[in-house]
């Protein structure tokens, strides 16, 4: 049987091989996407370090625009970082609420073990009661109770 092809994504076979996919992100979903790129290129080749206003005035729009662009990319960064964050807690306490929620689960069944256990016990106390009951009474009088099956 065929496998369905779905647009933009295909299942991956473990032998394939695919050269021309930069990132494969959730690779154990077996999951592949096409016509995809995952790239921070082209880099600067200017650096914090190669900047000097004193040596090379001419290049002070290239080093304002490097800077700009690298504050961006900072600015980004981190608005990425607070997205995973805020993710990371999301998750981090949804996880919570539902072990508490699992908890309370399990604590309301072992209340509800105990409550029938309690009932069967005191079922049991009562036969038991009424089972004394009645041997006593049987063994006070024996007389009367051999008597009542002769007639």
């Amino acid at each position: 049987m065929a496998r369905p092809r779905h647009r933009g994504f295909r299942p991956l076979r473990r032998d394939q091989v695919q050269p021309d996919v930069d990132r494969q992100w959730g690779s154990g979903t077996r999951i592949a996407f096409s016509n995809i790129r995952v790239s921070n290129e082209p880099r600067s080749t200017l650096n914090f370090l190669d900047i000097d206003i004193a040596q090379n005035p001419e290049q002070l729009d290239t080093y304002i625009t490097y800077l700009e662009t690298v504050t961006a990319n900072i600015i980004d960064g981190a608005a990425m970082l607070g997205a995973v964050q805020t993710r990371i807690d999301l998750q981090s306490e949804f996880a919570s609420r539902l072990s508490n929620s699992i908890d309370k689960g399990i604590g309301r069944l072992v209340d509800a073990d105990m409550d029938e256990a309690s009932t069967r016990l005191k079922a049991l106390q009562a036969q038991q009661q009424l089972v004394v009951s009645a041997l006593q009474i049987a063994n006070s009088e024996p007389q009367a109770i051999v008597s009542l099956f002769r007639q």
